[in-house]
């Protein structure tokens, strides 16, 4: 349901030092969080259990759960601090009256929290400390050799025990012991961060409330795409009405005067037509650049580099395509065709752009779609600028949009779609 996602920041090559440093923080961390958890709920479940025949013990009750879910919440912090992002759950809210207030109660998830900080505080019992061996005996091993002056003389340490006598081998097995456990405590630390992992995963995340969520998100990005694509037919509409319908109209009036005048005054009619001509160019142009707007057929029959090739021949600017054969659904592929066209069209209009490179690469599920210029810079998805709609057509179908245009330039617009997976 994707209640569980390990980011990128999360999957880090096993040697880094800055991930074992998270997973060795989130395990202190739950360690002292769990203690402190159960100290607190513990007393104050069991007196409500003793109690709970009676209003007050229900109550009581009552508080711990409200403090369970507290800690949760903690946890879940926690858990975002190292990698891993678990979507909260709804908790019932109280009202004023006593079945109001006592709705709690009966909700399953407040239970579960209960239940996570009992088990995660015995699991850290055993986690806790083998992170703590791994860490402090690491770095103790690889600087025995200077601490180990202010031990006792006649000590009897490991090296005694395997039969190795003498300062210098004493010295070269805690340093090769601590170089093992410096070795192996990623390794150790990622695995038992992700059991705190899977145990939060099982119990502090409500299904319903996971389900409920995505389907918010999923009508919100619905709805968006519905309203920019409402947007660009009005706007499309608006322009062809202001453009290429009144350059017609005065084609036509002009043809017709020049008509009237073919036969009486040769040389106006002449003037006329050259001005109707005139009219007719600036109406093709218009009507081409309003095409950037709607999906051409080459686009469904030959594909999207297909249909960016010839979108980009009509353009001024020398820009450079690279597309390659990517499996895009029907819908994505129009995401990126007018992401690419509104791209190129504002840069066209307003960047000064001598060149441009349009290219896309598939990254692991996703298409990422580049579409860079040497302009002037300034381009922005705020309301009133092209770009505007892109953000809400490509949440349609679940992309990402990101703009870097500082003043003077360059400008780069980066939007990635999911991309069809294999077999399908």
């Amino acid at each position: 349901m994707g209640e569980l996602r390990v980011t990128s920041e999360g999957m880090l090559p096993a040697g880094s030092l800055a991930r074992s440093g998270r997973n060795f923080g989130y395990l202190v961390g739950s360690f002292i969080l769990s203690l402190f958890g159960f100290l607190i709920t513990a007393p104050v479940f069991l007196l409500g259990v003793a109690t709970f025949w009676t209003v007050i013990g229900l109550f009581v009750l009552l508080g711990a759960l409200i403090v369970a879910g507290g800690f949760a919440r903690f946890q879940r912090s926690l858990l975002a601090s190292a990698g891993v992002h678990l979507i909260s759950p709804i908790y019932p809210h109280g009202g004023t009256g006593l079945r109001s207030r006592l709705r709690r109660l009966g909700h399953a998830q407040s239970w579960r929290d209960l239940l996570h900080i009992l088990i995660t505080f015995l699991i850290s019992l055993v986690t806790f400390p083998m992170a703590m061996i791994w860490v402090a005996g690491g770095v103790g091993g690889v600087t025995y050799w200077f601490w180990s002056r202010w031990l006792p003389e006649h000590r009897q340490g490991l090296a005694w025990l395997m039969g190795y006598h003498g300062e210098l081998a004493d010295i070269i097995v805690n340093a090769i012991l601590g170089m093992l456990l410096l070795v192996t405590a990623p390794f150790v630390l990622r695995g038992l961060m992700l059991l705190h992992a899977g145990i939060a995963r099982g119990l502090l995340v409500d299904e319903n409330s996971a389900l409920r969520q995505q389907l918010s998100e999923l009508a919100i990005s619905r709805a968006a795409a519905g309203d920019a694509e409402l947007h660009t037919l009005r706007r499309l509409e608006r322009d062809l009405h202001d453009g290429p319908q009144q350059r017609l109209v005065r084609l036509g009036m002009d043809i017709t005067a020049a008509q009237r005048r073919v036969d009486t005054n040769p040389a106006e009619a002449k003037s006329m037509l050259a001005q109707a001509l005139k009219h007719s160019q600036d109406a093709l142009a218009e009507i081409r650049s309003l095409s950037r707007g709607i999906a051409p057929p080459i686009l469904s029959e030959q594909g999207l580099r297909a249909a960016i090739t010839a979108l980009v021949a009509r353009g001024h600017a020398s820009t450079t395509v690279d597309i390659p054969d990517i499996d895009l659904s029907d819908a994505a592929q129009n995401a990126a065709y007018f992401v690419i066209a509104e791209s190129l069209a504002n840069m066209e209009k307003h960047s000064g752009a001598e060149h441009c490179d349009v290219e896309v690469h598939k990254l692991g599920s996703r298409a990422v779609i580049s579409i860079t210029d040497d302009g002037i810079g300034g381009a922005s998805i705020a309301k009133g600028h092209g770009l505007a709609g892109l953000s809400d057509r490509l949440a349609g179908v679940d992309g990402t949009l990101t703009i870097s245009s500082p003043a003077g330039g360059p400008t780069q617009i980066i939007a990635t779609i999911p991309v069809l997976p294999p077999g399908s």
